[in-house]
């Protein structure tokens, strides 16, 4: 038995390799014609099943937003203060705008963002089915969030890698939680992900055509104030997604272009001032430096670890199984741009938690979380298929990945609803001592406003994190906390609610007010049952 040494077949006209064309010999010594050996792709699919992958993908999405709904919906408890606060203010700003009634609640001071964008949509959905009225609203929302993101990451790489990254995003505590809160985040995660997929969307098209995304960038920053975390990712994202397709020179125009259109949008309303809409001035609990890096650990720290991996796998190499589908026009990038762009939507991950470290304050970081998850998940989805490995090499990999993320997504979300002291109790002890007449001083704002309608009215509970405007008997007037003290001294309050989570200088000065005024006897003390909350008091005046 012979064989003739191996022929070559000339490079084809689209520059793939040359393949080896080899002579095969029978038993009988009849030579058989020669065969190429195709090419095996490094993608699994054929250009010919591309309406199937687009079917099986969507089948997915739609199968991960089932699990996303899920996990949500089975958080089951009382409002929390924040909620509640929303719904009240928005209760009252939504009859100001409809039949002119005044707003009486000071609770608008402690929506971290503007009142006259998400507490009306919270007050109009409590309005029709109560808290579960304003959680289905974001549940909306942080479902559109995931379709956008699917799209968002399609757009960038393909389905496969769009499908792990939704798959990723969907389980984290911050999307669970958020994705069945009634606080503005839901909201603006929402927005951020429009204008990151308006900016992806218009990557080959005109420069002038990333001010599409500015309207949702500038919307995410007036919902939220936290959502301003986002605007240097999207503004550097309008540049690295041109980057491939035209000179650094528009790319860079690009970035421009939308930074001053987000400005612009901005500056009339001042929220770029109002950024610190998270601070412990804006009611959200300080926090020490070892507590904010645990909980940034815990709650995202496997998906960042995941998300920086995919930007170190994609910025040595491209071309695996995550780049553009053979059916479109791929256009090759260099390292430099490969890393610019993981670079930028990985860094948002770890500029939230950096942003917590340098105010201090830690009460909302399991909200703020979702903006780097939202825009780090690309990347997130580049590491799992990178670690699944082309043709699904590795897949118990991916899947044990996977799996830990969804098992901490779903302990950490059940936790965040258990924790904290029994607002059901608390509730129960306020009901029976409020009065129509009485006035009542609070750091546990809207809970007493939203549950207890019926016995009291919004402005008879003042804000202790706003402070009371006092006139003491002397004629001397007091404002903030200097008022809230000499009205406990003399008396004025009937009942006073504290929040040991609430800022530490008010909560101190209010408790030594209380402890020394000697109106005041407490009656019911209410600690979280995990030991690693707050702990809620009651104070009745004699």
């Amino acid at each position: 038995m012979s064989t003739d040494p191996e022929t070559s077949v000339p490079p084809s006209r689209t520059g793939a390799r040359p393949q080896p064309r080899t002579a095969v010999a029978n038993p009988d010594g009849i030579e058989l014609a020669p065969y190429t050996i195709p090419q095996v792709p490094a993608i699994g699919w054929d250009p010919a099943s591309s309406p199937r992958r687009r079917w099986i993908a969507r089948a997915l999405l739609g199968a991960v937003l089932a699990i996303q709904a899920a996990l949500s919906l089975r958080l089951l408890a009382a409002a929390h203060p924040d909620e509640a606060a929303a719904m009240v203010a928005g209760r009252q700003q939504l009859a100001h705008l409809l039949h002119g009634t005044p707003v009486t609640t000071d609770l608008v001071d402690r929506i971290p963002g503007s009142p006259w964008l998400y507490p009306p949509l919270a007050g109009a959905a409590a309005d029709a089915n109560g808290i579960w009225g304003a959680r289905l609203l974001s549940l909306g929302f942080g479902l559109l969030t995931t379709v956008l993101l699917f799209s968002l990451t399609r757009r960038l790489f393909n389905e496969r890698v769009a499908i792990c990254a939704i798959a990723v995003y969907a389980v984290l505590q911050s999307t669970v939680v958020v994705g069945f809160y009634a606080a503005p985040e839901s909201l603006a995660v929402l927005l951020v992900a429009l204008a990151a997929w308006a900016t992806m969307f218009t990557a080959r098209r005109h420069p002038a055509l990333v001010l599409l995304a500015a309207p949702a960038a500038a919307l995410a920053c007036a919902v939220a104030y936290s959502a301003v975390f986002a605007i240097p990712a999207l503004v550097v994202l309008a540049l690295a997604t041109a980057w491939p397709h035209r000179p650094i020179g528009p790319a860079a125009l690009r970035a421009l272009l939308l930074a001053a259109g987000t400005a612009v949008l901005l500056l009339p309303y001042g929220t770029l001032g109002k950024a610190a809409g998270f601070s412990p001035a804006h009611g959200h609990a300080p926090g020490s430096a070892g507590s904010i890096l645990l909980g940034t650990v815990q709650w995202g720290g496997l998906f960042t670890v995941l998300a920086v991996a995919g930007t170190i796998a994609y910025a040595r190499r491209e071309q695996m199984n995550e780049h553009d589908a053979p059916d479109r026009d791929a256009t090759p990038t260099s390292r430099a741009q490969r890393a610019l762009l993981g670079t930028t939507l990985t860094a948002t991950a770890l500029l939230v938690p950096a942003a917590h470290l340098w105010t201090g304050t830690s009460g909302a970081l399991f909200r703020h979380l979702g903006y780097g998850m939202l825009l780090a998940a690309p990347l997130a989805g580049v590491g799992l298929t990178r670690l699944v490995g082309a043709h699904f090499r590795h897949p118990q990999l991916g899947i044990l990945v996977w799996v830990a993320v969804l098992a901490l997504g779903m302990e950490q979300s059940a936790l965040r609803y258990q924790n904290g002291p029994d607002s059901g109790r608390l509730l129960t002890v306020l009901r029976v001592h409020a009065t129509p007449d009485g006035r009542y001083l609070t750091e546990v704002d809207g809970l007493a406003e939203y549950y207890l309608g019926s016995v009291s009215r919004p402005e008879q509970w003042v804000s202790a994190r706003a402070g009371t405007d006092y006139r003491d008997a002397a004629g001397a007037q007091h404002h903030g906390d200097d008022g809230s003290v000499a009205a406990i001294r003399d008396g004025w309050f009937t009942m006073v609610v504290l929040d040991s989570t609430a800022p530490g200088p008010t909560d101190r000065a209010l408790s030594a007010a209380l402890d020394t005024s000697g109106h005041y006897r407490l009656i019911a003390q209410f600690t979280s049952p995990t030991g690693d909350s707050g702990t809620y008091k009651v104070y009745l005046r004699h």
